[in-house]
């Protein structure tokens, strides 16, 4: 059994990975997003035998942790958490001796209830080349991003994010400013937007997103947080060589919910994908970029599912005559009650 949730995050994201057989169930928490998102999946923590194995928060941004802290901050404490991967502020420094960022909340919550804390990384960063020790259960987990460059890039804006995410006490988040939803009016030029040249995403924190590659039973899946496109296409470039030019995989986190800055067609190339989750409403920067959906559409593969967990986002690219012609389906929650809310069975 292995079941991908994608949860209602808002723009962000929160996915619940479970994964086992009659012997045993293994359940990876990726990121929180919203406050808001915590109050809408306590229900469903609450059947889950009260066991997080492993909690992942992949990079500081409000929209990935605020989640993840209003979890921790639950009296009740609904889950026991086997592990919470995560890199402070002194993993940036790759130092030993923690002297957390004052008022920094996940850090200090972690450090205060005494949780495990990178245990699967003897208390080290979470990046390129410290393989974590994973469960005895024939699966893997592997890390493809960061490396060190990109988690040293971040300590001089280290602060500065902390308080844009509100996670200094007395600070709120910055007001989110909604954009408009995307609506497309006749055709969409799909090959002209998938040419168009690849800039990279400039956001120090984006580029700390922890990435990984889950694999069991023959089925392998890249959870990406925001993680930096170039660092995810260095990691699986060599894996891709040794299958012949393209990794097969059975689902991509589709970077950073759809930013056109996340996703190249180089990337694209390396991957031989079935499903691309994109994680958002939308309602902040607009995700996903068309460039983005355009960039799967040409160099995705010849049949594939996009799945969304908001309807409304859906709705953009489920066209008939673009289905027809790239070979793809479109999937989505299946009412309007149900936004947020999407599982993939592998």
């Amino acid at each position: 059994m292995i079941r991908l949730r994608m949860l209602p995050a808002e723009d962000g994201d929160c996915l619940l990975l479970e994964y086992g057989n009659a012997d045993f169930t293994r359940r990876v928490l990726v990121d929180g997003g919203r406050h808001d998102t915590y109050e809408r999946i306590k229900p469903l923590l609450a059947e889950l035998d009260r066991t997080i194995d492993v909690l992942v928060v992949t990079h500081v941004d409000q929209d990935h942790i605020l989640g993840v802290l209003a979890l921790l901050d639950d009296a009740q404490e609904p889950v026991e958490l086997g592990d919470v991967w995560f890199n402070g502020f002194d993993h940036l420094h790759d130092r030993d001796v923690f002297g957390a960022v004052e008022g920094e909340v996940l850090t200090t919550t972690l450090m205060t209830r005494q949780l495990p804390w990178n245990k699967a990384f003897q208390g080290r960063s979470i990046e390129v080349g410290h393989p974590p020790t994973w469960f005895d259960d024939g699966s893997t987990m592997e890390v493809l991003a960061p490396d060190r460059g990109l988690l040293e890039a971040l300590i001089p804006v280290w602060e500065t994010k902390c308080a844009e995410a509100g996670l200094i006490p007395g600070v709120d988040p910055q007001e989110r400013r909604p954009v408009p939803g995307i609506e497309h009016f006749g055709a969409v030029d799909v090959p002209a937007l998938a040419a168009a040249p690849f800039v990279r995403d400039g956001s120090a924190t984006n580029r700390t997103s922890i990435g990984l590659l889950f694999s069991f039973e023959g089925t392998r899946i890249v959870l990406t947080g925001d993680a930096d496109d170039r660092r995810l296409a260095a990691s699986l470039r060599p894996r891709a060589e040794a299958e012949g030019g393209r990794l097969r995989i059975d689902a991509l986190k589709v970077a950073h919910h759809g930013s056109a800055h996340n996703l190249s067609n180089e990337l694209l190339g390396l991957l031989d994908c079935g499903r691309y989750l994109i994680s958002t409403n939308g309602r902040i920067h607009g995700h996903p970029d068309d460039i983005a959906v355009a960039r799967i559409l040409q160099h995705g593969g010849e049949t594939k599912d996009l799945v969304f967990n908001y309807r409304e986002r859906a709705a953009n690219w489920d066209l008939a005559a673009l289905r027809e012609q790239f070979g793809y389906r479109v999937v989505e929650p299946a009412a309007p009650d149900e936004d947020g809310f999407v599982t993939v069975e592998f």
